[in-house]
């Protein structure tokens, strides 16, 4: 190790850490990124505007701005952050211009009982004080408390989710037997979600599926043309889109970044 200067040997002992962990990085998500490059190629082909979320640390992190014949919307990309009962990424969808009181949802009929503990009979008086921190809190209560089941007359469908909605505002299912039999039987290429969600709110219409591994392509284009089918059968949202209340604030700067 003679005639190498002390400086440089110092270099040398901290930059090498440095350079296994980055190249171990690129390595082990050389895959992910390698379907995420697919993505961004096949999304600006349809005039999409693609960006990247890298401040999330995440290579899978994506946000892509379209066009359909529904509205506009935003999708988001990302990991669940741990393998969370058979998923671990998520594909996130939201029409902005859909944007009202809460007065839908579809979710995974396990989760009703959670959603239970939620709509308490709380006093006007309350109910008006949590308005003001949150006017979507506020509505998800009123939701949960006078919402009924609509199912889509699909049993496959029906036995593993639970649509919801206000009867004052549809006379027949949100999710048609069409529609179901496509959230259930996705193309051979796609990845197979775990699960679907989907709800309207004051800051959009969103849809989401909890994937088991990184989506690809397939996935990403059924899941938008399946997201736009959805919003072009529901009934036009009531009630204002702006942020009502402190919290609500806060979400709608979060969902703009």
């Amino acid at each position: 190790m003679k005639g190498i200067p002390p400086v440089l040997l110092a270099a040398l002992f901290f930059a090498a850490p440095l350079v296994l962990v980055f190249g171990l990085y690129a390595l082990l998500t050389r895959g992910r990124r390698r379907l995420i490059a697919e993505i961004r190629e096949r999304a600006e082909e349809r005039g999409w505007k693609f960006g990247r979320q890298s401040w999330l640390g995440d290579p899978t992190a994506l946000r892509i701005e379209g066009w359909g014949s529904a509205s506009k919307w935003i999708l988001k990309s990302g990991g669940a952050g741990e393998h969370r009962r058979g998923w671990s990424a998520e594909l996130s969808l939201r029409f902005p211009t859909l944007a009202g009181e809460v007065d839908l949802a579809v979710f995974p009929r396990d989760q009703h009982d959670r959603l239970k503990i939620f709509s308490p009979r709380i006093s006007p008086e309350a109910q008006a004080k949590l308005a003001a921190l949150s006017g979507t809190a506020a509505s998800v209560l009123g939701f949960l408390r006078e919402a009924q089941e609509f199912p889509a007359g699909v049993p496959e469908f029906d036995a593993t989710y639970r649509v919801m909605a206000l009867p004052t505002r549809v006379t027949a299912s949100p999710v048609d037997a069409a529609l179901a039999q496509r959230l259930l039987h996705w193309p051979a290429d796609a990845i197979k979600p775990h699960s679907v969600i989907a709800w309207r709110d004051p800051f959009g219409l969103h849809v989401q599926v909890r994937l088991p591994s990184t989506p690809n392509w397939p996935t990403v284009a059924y899941f938008v043309a399946v997201a736009e089918d959805f919003a072009r059968h529901l009934p036009p949202p009531v009630g204002g889109s702006e942020p009502h209340g402190f919290v609500d604030g806060l979400v709608a700067r979060l969902l703009g970044s």
